[in-house]
């Protein structure tokens, strides 16, 4: 974890974040991205069809995080990590990609998906398709969704994209949480419930409670789409 750290840090070092972007905001963006390397999910590639693995963090104001911005910043790959992970980030440093070797079979192709990506986010081209979220005691620590995008090609991708961040857990209890979300010690709570977004309704089932070691309670829940929408 500590060569995955260096690697951000490294990454990062280039990134030129709005003067009101503060070294917490930094921190949350590395952590996200660690987060994503660490989670390291292998998507399947189909014939016309992608799901890419990534976080997109673009921070407009305090505590406020959204991917639509005023102008349209190109994507420059940063290589990979030790661990085999693909990064890219927008020029503008605003956003970072991160994707596995199984999603990235051409760098330049990947790199203009991500470009056509951010234009359609721009004209409101994209279906709202999932809904992440986690709470910190009880407080929205975070929200995630994910949207699908139709490319000019046909093919479809599938994009998380960070909508709300809050900051409530410090970079060890992010660690202690993922460290404990990956190896699958969370509680079932089989709580239910439903939630609209963006004019769409979610059926949240997959609440997971985790204790963490200083007594921090996190609960996460994945919301997908109801049935006939």
């Amino acid at each position: 974890m500590n060569k995955n750290i260096e690697n951000i840090d490294r990454y990062l070092k280039g990134v030129v974040p709005p003067e009101h972007t503060s070294h917490q905001h930094r921190q949350q963006l590395r952590q996200e991205v660690l987060e994503e390397i660490e989670r390291r999910q292998t998507m399947s590639v189909r014939a016309k069809s992608w799901k890419v693995a990534a976080i997109l963090a673009v921070v407009i104001g305090a505590g406020a995080v959204s991917v639509v911005g005023v102008n349209i910043a190109k994507y420059i790959y940063m290589g990979k990590d030790d661990a085999g992970i693909h990064i890219f980030r927008s020029d503008d440093g605003q956003s970072v990609v991160t994707m596995d070797d199984a999603e990235v079979t051409d760098v330049e192709q990947t790199r203009r998906d991500l470009q056509e990506m951010k234009l359609l986010s721009e004209q409101g081209k994209k279906q709202l398709i999932g809904v992440d979220e986690l709470l910190a005691n009880g407080k929205l620590e975070r929200r995630v969704f994910t949207y699908q995008y139709q490319l000019s090609d046909g093919r479809t991708m599938e994009m998380r994209e960070a909508d709300e961040l809050n900051f409530l857990l410090n970079q060890k209890q992010r660690e202690d949480w993922i460290r404990r979300k990956n190896a699958g010690s969370g509680e079932d709570l089989g709580t239910c419930e439903e939630k609209e977004f963006r004019g769409r309704v979610f059926v949240f089932k997959q609440y997971k409670r985790y204790v963490l070691g200083d007594g921090t309670e996190v609960i996460t829940s994945v919301g997908t789409l109801k049935d006939g929408q």
